[in-house]
């Protein structure tokens, strides 16, 4: 990750969603978070520049199968603890009341929810950073350039899309595979990342979920509400979240067969 203090992107994510949408969205205070201290931020910002710089060489070369449960060698996959790590220290890192800390809590720990039901509902197993990562790229991706889907909802936007051509540029299953695959080999071959705890795995999946889920629940609410205000504000933020992460502009970004490359 690139220079990432993720207390300060809540706060940017969050003072402009709270601004417009009628719903419950807190506002953690500018501190860096105590479960992600300075070393294992170095290791993600290693393990990340190196896997950004495989994909500019072209990606994965071939694509590989993984089993669906954490193995000796399978080192994306974690062995969750039950209880999720970072929505309590979100909650109690602010300055609001028991009731306003409770739900704070729910609130984070809804969007780590949302995050297993879309990595079960796609086929993939939630507990594994290379998953979370296709989730966070492809959703935040499609959001930025209206490309999302929504079946029961209007969404003027993503017409608007579809009427420029845009639609080629969606971030397919057969894509979301081969980057799921490319993650994998990219990730598993770094010595850092196979020195990351269970507990550094869940943490950092936490928090990929979490950044994905307020920019989900900005975009789909500006949607219900027909509110171009807001939603021009959760493209921005989607924006933010794959160049703060990745550390290179959105525009650079192209999905092929061969996973994420960078153009």
């Amino acid at each position: 990750m690139k220079n990432i203090l993720l207390a300060i992107i809540f706060v940017i994510a969050l003072s402009s969603v709270e601004a417009t949408a009628q719903i419950f969205i807190p506002r953690p205070p500018v501190v860096n978070i105590p479960v992600v201290n300075p070393a294992a931020m170095q290791i993600r910002n290693q393990v990340f520049r190196n896997m950004i710089n495989g994909a500019q060489k072209g990606g994965a070369k071939s694509a590989r199968k993984y089993p669906s449960a954490a193995g000796a060698g399978d080192f994306t996959m974690f062995k969750p603890r039950q209880e999720n790590y970072l929505p309590k220290l979100l909650a109690q890192a602010g300055k609001g009341n028991a009731d306003e800390q409770r739900q704070t809590e729910q609130f984070f720990n809804s969007q780590i929810e949302l995050y297993e039901y879309i990595a079960t509902d796609h086929g993939y197993p939630a507990n594994d950073v290379a998953f979370a990562l296709v989730c966070f790229i492809g959703h935040n991706y499609e959001f930025y350039y209206d490309l999302w889907d929504m079946e029961n909802y209007k969404n003027p936007w993503a017409k608007r899309a579809r009427n420029n051509a845009k639609q080629s540029m969606k971030v397919t299953p057969e894509l979301d595979r081969a980057m799921y695959d490319q993650f994998k080999e990219l990730l598993s071959a770094k010595t850092e990342f196979k020195k990351m705890t269970d507990k550094q795995k869940q943490e950092l999946t936490e928090t990929l979920a979490i950044m994905h889920g307020i920019a989900y629940t900005a975009y789909n609410k500006s949607i219900e509400d027909e509110d171009e205000e807001l939603h021009q504000q959760a493209r921005d933020l989607a924006k933010n979240n794959i160049e703060e992460v990745l550390g290179i502009p959105i525009n650079k970004i192209k999905f092929t067969l061969s996973g994420l490359e960078i153009q």
